[in-house]
């Protein structure tokens, strides 16, 4: 009877229900697995037959199908076996495939295996890819189960094992015949591209799309996405077409698709590029999910000039840094594979020079000398290019004298001949139809020269389509030119797989699943807090209290949505972002006072808001007065103990077309925080700009600055869990704060004079200077502070010269965390050539190394110094390095830092002894032998003399380039531990079980009198408490506690439940340098620094001791209980409400236990993948399943009658309130989608 059962079921479940999954898996480093696999597969576990415990029997059948076939044609000769993954995949039973089974198989087992194994099914066939699905294996311990499968597997050619060469024959092939059967027309049509108007940035040229497409004119389209756009048109293109060639679909994807991340310059002053790199990752799976597979990203314009608008867009001044963060982003955008449906062509723009437009005007002439293109402003699209972009948009300046659309010497001689670029080139938005202005030309000529220079496509103008013809037949330009550049945008889709699927990227489930997900929000916010600058910190008023605190929001962008996405966001929906006051209210509730103030309007100037709000600005002025917004913001001033004023410039008055004169404050933003500065209360700043601005004002007044650009999405969350402390800001800037407009150009790797100006020297008349304001930046490249301080050590060398291309040279540094929280640093190494055969830049960035340190932690940061590190372009262009000596500079900035004199590569044996320098030519001030970093000045700490102090002991500066004067005189900060104070040492020799037991318990009341609240975070970079505890007692410091009485210690607390003194037993030790991996061998250490870590909140810590430490058996429920109630509890904050069972089910599905702390003995935190396909289906056809159903839905699923019944239930209850919302607030109908306005409104 149970067999009968058994298959009517299956049989119902194969006919009616089966879903497509998609499987990917990476055996090893070499060889990457099923690139598109389809798996249509249904699992259901039937009757059970009474075998010895963990005995499975499995029967396994279904039929393999070609891809290309569209699953008609069956595949022969296939090997299909079950493997078991522990035994190196050993094969338990295998069948081969018949030739004359059509492609039909049945496979069956007994297995015995323990329940934490796992097996797989594997399936090959010559010429496809290989196949690895896993087997589902029940998780009950009680009894055993037979399990059926039907799988239809859809097998697709192999490419992976093709050799590149192979594969580039095989495109040849196809191309060579596609184009034999393209009339003329047809391969001008695929050199045109349109727009169908989303956003546009000019003029809308391009007309009767769906005709043109019909008679294959068009090659792509952008300003258009989703897969309901996009999907028409390519069904235009593959069914009204004679050749039926795909179109390509593009979109400008700046800084995240859907969800949106801080804008580009924002992300690069992460200095971060695994992070850069995983925001252009996420970015590009939205932009698939939406029907795209063209992004127009990264800009790698270098800009020095802060009125420029579209600096917002970049990644600062920088040749070096920008190269590395292009790169990153391009390796986001393509992955290893354009084939893959996740991975899109990323266009590199705009090529070339387009920052250096003269005054910061958009489009503006560009003039400059090839040397400085080479050294300055090129680098960084070489590095994208040789990252593998796909393609490389013109600028719309002039080059030489010649537009970069027409330029013959930059797309062919430079990009494709000396980069040996491969891509595909295409116009910035009517480009060629602008070269008329530039005097070239008419349309027709400019549209020949654009051809003949090396572009590929030409965006919306049009002109290739209506001129091209008549040029050839006069003779301007060849077939063969058109011939080239129709085969590169074919080989751009080839790549892409356009060929194979048209509509692989046409996929409205994956809208479902793959944009604006919880996960990508999160990396939002953990994007956004780490792009944060502070720029000032009077060491008192930040971080901000999180309890009994009045406070003062202020300013026309505390309760803003609109402008936290900033500019070219085109796809994000403003209307989803945590403004500021949520983000506070959401973070705290109502542990502090907030009172509200919009305080000012954004901009009172009449003219600039009709010409911002004409193309999107959207800003509103107040019906108030602006005197009547500032008395109420005064008023509840006083009533406050800190202010934070939200202010800065509007998205729209940055971005493109966005050049300003005056890069200040707006004027009625200023009078507002002269108010607030009045009342005498700490003003904390949170800016919101695209660009350096001039705060020189600012400085001077507010007790603090944070820096926050456009921040995106969880800009709000993000700036509220800085200000208070959960996470400590570590951003460097890759842009120069001028203090007044008049000094711009101004940037950190600037070339010298003759007669250089000194500082010190404010009498002389006859320097490079200024005589009404100091040539220093306010804030320079490199700049950052953090809630803590960082001492560095002098600079050590292991060899005193370089000999030659192959050598190397080791720069080493000690970096000493003397604050009292954890946090991360940025050690930046600059280097100058004082002497060479052209003139060289008074100091360039060459390495950068970001660590985190906790407490009084130190470290020893390395470089590696090579020829490639000491190269430049000479006057004949030629990148070589000469022979003389070089000045290496490390520090927190390209200011403050200590330098060492390096003699330089030498190809013959010179023996010259190391030189340490007093004073170095290039920086301003008088350099130190040690930086001391503290956040109670506006700015880094000189260095000391590197003879000063060998010891590398912490020293203040004596005067600051930024000027600081304040209100009023405020009291000095608290000292910081002095580096002289004898560290604790950990002593291995053995001691006396009393001794032990009388400095454990000594050092347990030493600890007895301070309340949690007031605990200093061990190794902290998220919880920090208000206010900072004192220093630690003066007596324990002179103890030597051995780690055996460390642990003693750690082990009596935790079992007393005092997790109060165990936090501050822990936060007091000083480890001597050199003996900090002693206390990771006791286990006890480890659990107790997971204890308080937990108790903190400080979750980051917490996951870090689990991952990467083993622990005993015994410890496994403690830690197991606190690492998922630390993602239940992360997961709350961020959706605002208590998670319910099927949330905290997805949260362990999210965040398995580490095998750390899981051996398989705890069933109820170990979380396989279950199939919850089964509900869902059925939940479509009866919403109210019976009890019989419940039971057998329980079988199948692994779960009880009773969550499947609970699941249910909260389905239906989160479909009723959906419905609801959709009809109050959008009028929509029942059963409609509508997304979720914020993580509280979620849905599943």
């Amino acid at each position: 009877m149970n067999t009968i059962i058994c298959l009517i079921v299956f049989i119902h479940l194969f006919i009616n229900q089966v879903q497509t999954e998609q499987c990917e898996l990476t055996l090893n480093d070499d060889v990457q697995l099923t690139t598109s696999i389809f798996l249509q597969s249904r699992r259901f576990c039937g009757s059970y037959n009474f075998l010895t415990k963990n005995t499975h029997q499995i029967f396994i059948s279904g039929r393999l199908v070609d891809y290309k076939s569209h699953c008609k044609r069956s595949i022969p000769n296939a090997n299909i076996e079950i493997i078991h993954v522990q035994s190196s995949f050993r094969s338990i039973c295998h069948e081969l495939n018949h030739p004359n089974s059509r492609g039909y198989f049945n496979l069956s087992t007994s297995v015995t295996i323990p329940l934490t194994e796992q097996l797989f099914l594997r399936v090959t066939s010559p010429g496809y890819e290989t196949i690895i699905k896993e087997i589902n294996l029940p998780s009950s311990q009680k009894r055993p189960q037979t399990i059926l499968l039907n799988w239809q597997i859809v097998l697709r050619p192999t490419k992976e094992q093709i050799k590149p060469q192979q594969q580039r024959q095989r495109m040849n092939s196809m191309i060579d015949s596609l184009m034999s059967q393209m009339t003329l027309d047809e391969k001008i049509g695929q050199l045109n591209l349109v727009t169908l108007g989303f956003d546009v940035t000019g003029p809308i040229l391009s007309q009767n799309v769906e005709e043109n497409i019909r008679r294959g004119l068009i090659g792509g389209v952008f300003n258009t996405y989703t897969p309901k756009a996009v999907g028409p048109l390519q069904d235009l293109a593959m069914n009204s077409t004679r050749l039926k060639i795909p179109l390509i679909f593009g979109y400008d994807v700046i800084h995240g698709h859907k969800t949106i991340f801080p804008i580009s310059l924002g992300l690069s002053t992460t200095w971060d590029m695994a992070l850069i790199e995983q925001s252009a990752r996420i970015a590009a799976q939205e932009a698939t999910a939406d029907g795209l597979n063209w992004v127009f990203s990264p800009m790698v314009d270098i800009a020095r000039d802060p009125r420029w608008g579209r600096i917002s867009e970049g990644a600062g001044e920088d040749p070096w840094l920008g190269s590395q963060i292009a790169a990153a982003m391009v390796r986001g955008y393509q992955g290893h594979d354009l084939a893959r449906s996740n991975t899109v062509i990323a266009c590199i723009k705009h090529f070339a020079l387009y920052g250096g437009a003269e005054a910061g005007r958009d489009y503006n002439t560009v003039d400059m000398s090839r040397i400085t293109m080479y050294q300055s402003f090129l680098p960084p699209y070489l590095a994208a290019v040789n990252a593998g972009a796909g393609n490389v948009m013109t600028s719309f300046n002039e080059i030489d004298s010649i537009p970069a659309s027409a330029n013959r010497w930059l797309l062919q001689n430079l990009l494709r001949e000396q980069w040996n670029f491969n891509g595909f080139v295409v116009t910035d938005y009517t480009a060629i139809n602008e070269m008329i202005h530039h005097g070239i030309g008419d349309l027709q000529e400019v549209s020949a020269r654009a051809l003949n220079a090396g572009v590929d496509m030409d965006m919306v103008g049009e002109g290739f389509l209506t001129t091209l013809k008549k040029s050839l037949d006069e003779g301007k330009i060849n077939e063969q030119t058109i011939n080239q550049a129709c085969r590169r945008i074919l080989e751009a889709k080839y790549k892409l797989g356009l060929f194979d699927d048209p509509y692989r990227y046409i996929d409205e489930s994956r809208t479902q699943t793959d944009i604006f997900t919880y996960e990508n929000r999160l990396a939002a916010k953990d994007f956004a807090r780490r792009s944060f600058v502070l720029l000032k910190t009077d060491g008192r008023t930040l971080p901000l209290a999180r309890s009994n605190l009045n406070l003062a929001l202020v300013g026309p962008f505390a309760n803003d949505h609109r402008n936290l996405i900033g500019s070219w966001s085109a796809a994000g929906d403003w209307r989803q972002a945590i403004s500021v006051l949520d983000g506070i209210h959401k973070l705290l509730g109502n542990q502090i006072q907030i009172l509200h103030a919009k305080g000012s309007n954004i901009i009172e100037d009449a003219p600039l808001i009709e010409l911002l709000n004409a193309h999107g600005g959207d800003i509103i002025l107040d019906g108030r007065s602006a005197q009547e917004m500032i008395d109420e913001a005064v008023e509840i001033s006083k009533k406050s103990d800190v202010i934070v004023a939200v202010v800065g410039e509007s998205q729209g008055m940055t971005g493109e077309a966005a050049s300003r004169a005056d890069i200040g404050m707006p004027e009625c933003q200023k009078r507002l925080l002269k108010a607030l500065f009045d009342t005498g209360k700490p003003v904390v700043i949170v800016l919101m700009n695209g660009r350096p601005m001039t705060l020189t004002w600012e400085n001077e007044y507010a007790a603090a600055i944070l820096e926050t650009w456009f921040a995106g999405t969880e800009a709000g969350n993000a700036i509220a869990e800085v200000l208070f402390g959960f996470y400590n800001p570590a951003g460097k800037l890759t842009t120069t704060f001028p203090r007044h407009v008049g000094q711009i150009p101004l940037y950190y790797n600037h070339k010298n004079t003759g007669r250089p100006f000194n500082s010190t020297q404010l009498t002389e008349k006859y320097k490079s200077r200024y005589i009404d304001l100091p040539n220093d930046p306010l804030y320079p490249f490199g700049y950052g502070l953090s809630y803590t301080s960082f001492s560095f050590g002098s600079i050590r060398v292991d060899k005193n010269e370089l000999r030659g291309d192959s050598d190397r040279l080791t720069v080493r540094i000690n970096v000493h965390n003397v604050g009292a929280y954890g946090g991360e640093e940025v050690i930046q190494l600059y280097i100058s050539d004082p002497e060479a055969s052209v003139t060289r830049a008074v100091r360039e960035l060459k390495q950068f190394k970001k660590i985190f340190l906790r407490s009084q932690q130190q470290e020893e940061i390395s470089f590696i110094i090579t020829t490639n590190d000491l190269k430049f372009f000479n006057t004949n262009l030629d990148y070589v390095w000469e022979q003389g000596d070089f000045i290496i500079h490390i520090g927190p900035d390209s200011v403050n830092t200590q330098s060492t004199l390096l003699p330089a590569p030498r190809p013959l044996l010179a023996n010259v002894g190391l030189v340490t320098s007093s004073s170095s030519p290039i920086s301003q001030h008088k350099t130190k032998a040690s930086i001391s970093r503290s956040p109670s000045s506006s700015s880094s700490s000189s260095t000391n003399s590197s003879n000063s102090s060998s010891s590398g002991s912490s020293r203040s500066r004596s005067r600051s380039p930024i000027s600081r004067r304040s209100r009023s005189p405020t009291p000095d900060k608290p000292p910081t531990p002095s580096s002289s104070t004898p560290p604790v040492t950990i002593n291995n020799s053995n001691v006396s079980s009393s001794l032990l037991q009388q400095q454990a318990a000594a050092a347990a009341a030493l600890f007895s009198s301070s309340s949690l609240s007031s605990l200093l975070p061990m190794y902290s970079m998220g919880l920090f408490p208000i206010p900072p505890p004192p220093p630690p007692p003066p007596i324990l410091p002179a103890v030597n506690f051995s780690p055996e009485q460390i642990a003693r210690v750690c082990e009596t607390l935790e079992e007393n439940g005092d997790i109060d003194r165990l936090g501050r037993f822990l936060w007091s030790l000083q480890v001597a340098p050199g003996s900090a991996n002693l206390l990771v061998q006791h286990e006890s250490i480890l659990r107790a620094r997971a204890l308080v870590a937990f108790h903190l909140g400080n979750y980051r810590e917490l996951y870090h001791l689990l991952e990467n430490h083993k622990y005993t058996r015994d410890s496994h429920a403690k830690l197991q209980a606190m690492w998922m109630e630390a993602h239940y509890q992360e997961a709350e904050k961020l959706r605002g409400r208590p998670l319910g069972p099927v949330d905290k089910y997805r949260v362990r599905k999210k965040y398995p236990l580490p095998r750390t702390i899981w051996d398989g003995e705890q069933k109820t935190h170990c979380f396989k993948e279950r199939t919850r396909s089964l509900l869902r289906e059925w939940y479509l056809q009866d919403p109210y399943p019976n009890p019989a159903k419940k039971r057998e839905l329980a079988q199948a699923t692994g779960l009880t009658p009773t969550q499947v019944g609970n699941w249910f239930k909260n389905r239906r209850q989160r479909d009723r309130a959906a419905q609801a919302k959709n009809r109050q607030q959008y009028g929509i109908g029942a059963g409609s989608y509508s997304p979720p306005s914020s993580p509280d409104s979620s849905t599943t």
